[in-house]
């Protein structure tokens, strides 16, 4: 690990009251801690600092599934959003909640907690914001008037945290981000956790697993993926994998009896841990409409698999250059070219656990945890050193 978190000298006493040794006071706040990359990476920033820092986490949405992924002994509390009307009751909410908290970070994620950096930077706290990625209203074009509060709300931000090329390009073209406050930190995975097993598991069926992990929502666009399963030419040798829940369940698994191919879909639902299921699987497809830099693909990729799916994001440049090579990402939202990626990867034959390897080496080389994640935890604490909470 190459980064900690740490109080500084630098912090008012007014904030660090019990000296340098005491642990980081931060508050997260996110629209949702259930299970997804973004949470994901929140646990293993929580899990890499250790007893350097004490966490409270608000989930807009009451859901704190990621919890199973943070490390027993570390301390984390959760909290409920503060209510009031509109933007602006929001922030006045935010605000007194803070002045109570008297966080020495705040840690704010996406467009949901984007109200939470006003409030914030008001009060003279620190804030690292992270941009991850867009909901379906915003895959082909930002919003204007969001696009419009973000400039805003960004003046207040500390440092702004993207994990991808394509998400650095929109901060500085649409959000007028720079250096020092814009950072481009890619996301890492645990090469130990996520790697491949000693041997395939022995299936009747013998077909070839592709699968899938994420949640089922309509910008991952797993429909696709079922879709594909129909129209391929040796559909008689594939089972497609669904790892993850979502509000799109039920009608992919009618999509999937309407397609003719629910008994080859298997709805694994959510998992406590997803390492093993990796392991499972022959093919990883990332079929999204829109991602960034996806934790999926680094664990697929770590799991020595060759990656099909869609050319959305960082994903093409995320690869090894074999897979790149092999051409086996085509156009979101097009499952006819993607039945013919499915295809050719059953044709791949021998040469499919090749491209898995090369994957993983190029995990290792440039995606490992600790020196990935330890960035993220530099830049952390130096926003800390810049705290200037004021006074209730």
């Amino acid at each position: 690990m190459t980064g900690s978190f740490r109080t500084l000298a630098a912090l008012p006493t007014s904030s660090v009251a019990a000296g340098p040794s005491r642990p980081l006071r931060c508050i997260h706040a996110t629209s949702s801690f259930a299970l997804g990359g973004r949470e994901i990476r929140i646990a293993e920033l929580i899990n890499l600092a250790g007893g350097s820092a004490e966490h409270e986490i608000v989930a807009l949405d009451g859901r704190t599934d990621a919890s199973e992924r943070i490390e027993k002994g570390i301390e984390v509390t959760y909290a409920s959003p503060p209510g009031g009307r509109g933007p602006f009751g929001r922030i006045r909410s935010i605000r007194a909640l803070l002045r109570v908290r008297r966080p020495d970070l705040v840690l704010t994620y996406n467009w949901g907690a984007i109200e939470w950096i006003v409030a914030a930077g008001s009060l003279g706290i620190p804030v690292v914001h992270h941009e991850d990625g867009f909901g379906p209203d915003e895959v082909e074009k930002r919003l204007r008037r969001r696009n419009a509060f973000r400039r805003f709300a960004f003046r207040s931000a500390t440092a702004v945290i993207v994990p991808s090329i394509v998400l650095r390009s929109i901060a500085q073209d649409e959000w007028g981000q720079s250096s020092p406050r814009l950072h481009y930190l890619p996301n890492g995975v645990d090469t130990e956790r996520f790697r491949p097993g000693d041997a395939k598991p022995v299936r009747a069926d013998e077909r070839l697993v592709i699968g899938c992990v994420g949640r089922l929502r309509g910008e991952k666009d797993q429909a696709s993926a079922i879709r594909a399963l129909a129209r391929c030419q040796h559909r008689d040798r594939l089972r497609l994998v669904l790892v993850g829940d979502g509000p799109f369940e039920d009608e992919w698994k009618a999509l999937a009896v309407s397609e003719g191919v629910a008994e080859f879909v298997d709805f694994r639902g959510p998992v406590r841990d997803s390492a093993p299921c990796y392991r499972e699987f022959d093919v990883f497809a990332i079929p999204s409409k829109t991602e960034q830099m996806p934790i999926s693909l680094l664990e697929a990729m770590a799991t020595c698999l060759p990656i099909v799916g869609t050319d959305v994001g960082d994903v093409s440049a995320m690869l090894s250059d074999a897979n790149r090579g092999a051409e086996l990402l085509v156009p979101p939202g097009d499952s006819n070219a993607l039945a013919r990626v499915f295809d050719a990867v059953v044709e791949l034959g021998e040469a499919r656990p090749e491209l898995g390897a090369s994957n993983r080496d190029r995990v290792k080389r440039d995606f490992e945890r600790e020196s990935c994640f330890g960035a993220y935890l530099e830049v952390y604490r130096a926003s800390a050193a810049s705290g200037r909470f004021e006074a209730p």
